[in-house]
């Protein structure tokens, strides 16, 4: 008797949604109880990193983001691995020739952590240009888990928005709602200006910035509510939520940000891997022309 396996299929198997999780009010408690550990405690481009600039790390995380949407990561891959580049950051300095192979080790560490189906190591050299390689990326893993003293189990703003969403009546089952907060978190993600930013209030910016843009009702009794399950403080987020819709302008209309000329763009032609595809990104953060 044939007894087919599915465990071989690249789809993702998600797990029914756990009603006690979401309406017991000790999940959000200890979700901001615990944040304040995994936030960087530091500036690291003016205090750690001497050869680390904020626009070099902009570039390796677009491309981190756009390894995840080609590959259809999980959404809360891509700001787990930011969080563990830039911690890692804040206590190891580093060259900017190795700035891509620790994003790239990063996403194979968020990817292990939390996606059924982690990113191999040798897709992610692929997706580099193969500027890194299998044994430079397996003995970087090692250093990075060392220096995070293996403390993975980081609080980001994902992890908030299904709290939010699943308790409040407005939003229950708004899947557009869900699918563009998850969109904004993954976008202020590879905002420099937002890394010392806590996760709640970069997760009510975001939800309320994707209420405004689907134009829902009652949006600022919804954004009151949601400052209140988060402990976040209207006035603090106020300004964030311009921060992100600006951000948002910028991804939206890449054309419209300031450019030194209308010259084409001149990007290094890379290898493309048959199976992997290519995003199309400098495979160094020196080969970046503004």
């Amino acid at each position: 008797m044939d007894l087919p396996c599915g465990e071989t299929s690249n789809k993702v198997i998600r797990a029914v949604k756990d009603k006690a999780i979401f309406r017991d009010d000790r999940v959000i408690k200890n979700l901001l109880k615990g944040e304040i550990s995994y936030v960087p405690n530091c500036d690291y481009f003016t205090k750690v990193q001497t050869d680390i600039q904020p626009f070099m790390r902009k570039v390796v995380t677009t491309w981190m983001l756009e390894v995840c949407e080609e590959q259809m990561c999980e959404e809360q891959i891509l700001p787990l691995a930011v969080n563990y580049m830039d911690r890692f950051l804040c206590v190891c300095k580093i060259k900017r020739q190795h700035l891509q192979l620790l994003g790239a080790t990063c996403l194979l560490i968020a990817s292990k952590l939390r996606s059924s189906n982690f990113l191999p190591i040798d897709l992610l050299c692929a997706y580099t240009d193969y500027s890194v390689t299998y044994d430079l990326v397996a003995n970087w893993e090692q250093l990075v888990l060392s220096k995070l003293q293996y403390n993975l189990s980081a609080v980001t703003g994902y992890d908030y928005i299904d709290q939010v969403i699943e308790r409040c009546s407005w939003s229950q089952n708004h899947q557009l709602l869900r699918r563009h907060a998850h969109t904004l978190v993954s976008i202020c993600s590879t905002e420099p200006s937002l890394i010392q930013t806590r996760p709640s209030v970069i997760a009510a910016a975001c939800l309320s910035s994707a209420m405004r843009g689907l134009k829902l009702p009652c949006q600022r009794a919804a954004m009151s509510e949601i400052c209140t399950l988060l402990t976040v403080n209207m006035e603090e987020i106020e300004p964030l939520i311009n921060v992100v819709d600006n951000v948002v302008e910028k991804v939206a209309n890449p054309e419209g940000s300031d450019q030194k000329s209308k010259e084409p763009s001149k990007k290094p032609t890379g290898y493309e891997s048959p199976g992997y595809g290519q995003p199309e990104t400098p495979t160094e953060v020196e080969n970046v022309y503004f």
